[in-house]
């Protein structure tokens, strides 16, 4: 019996993905962001723990946090990310977990990570390239004797 994927021809098997993710990518990056903040007012809140009533600037704190994670709630449900994914930003937060120690969406905290990483590799590429600029510079001078 052959494999299944021997079924698929091998020009359509290692075909490139031709399509066009750019929309999609704008997209998902606002309901990171809107799930991140989301996610990090209520563990914010959760870190406070039932501390509402000690002191002033703590109720005050508490307040503007649970403020805060209500107005985002809305707002990410008003720019169309899945109620869902909210709740579970929001169910996150409150267990005490940071989106940056566990994100609630796994494909949208990947892509983070991924574009944060590339976003690392291509600053270290630039400053490559600028120590290359650099040391050219260098050795045009050296070589007419500018040194």
């Amino acid at each position: 019996m052959q494999p299944r994927s021997a079924l698929i021809p091998d020009r359509v098997r290692r075909a490139p993905i031709k399509h066009d993710y750019e929309l999609m990518a704008v997209q998902d990056a606002q309901n990171a962001g809107y799930l991140r903040e989301i996610q990090d007012l209520a563990a914010e809140r959760a870190a406070l723990g039932g501390r509402k009533g000690h002191d002033q600037a703590n109720r005050l704190r508490v307040e503007q946090l649970e403020a805060a994670l209500a107005a985002a709630t809305a707002d990410a449900i008003a720019a169309g990310v899945p109620a869902g994914d909210v709740d579970r930003a929001v169910e996150y937060g409150r267990a005490g977990d940071y989106w940056a120690d566990r994100p609630a969406h796994r494909y949208l905290g990947r892509i983070a990570q991924l574009t944060h990483e590339m976003d690392s590799r291509l600053s270290e590429l630039d400053d490559y390239r600028q120590r290359i600029a650099e040391l050219e510079r260098r050795l045009a001078r050296t070589s007419r004797g500018d040194a």
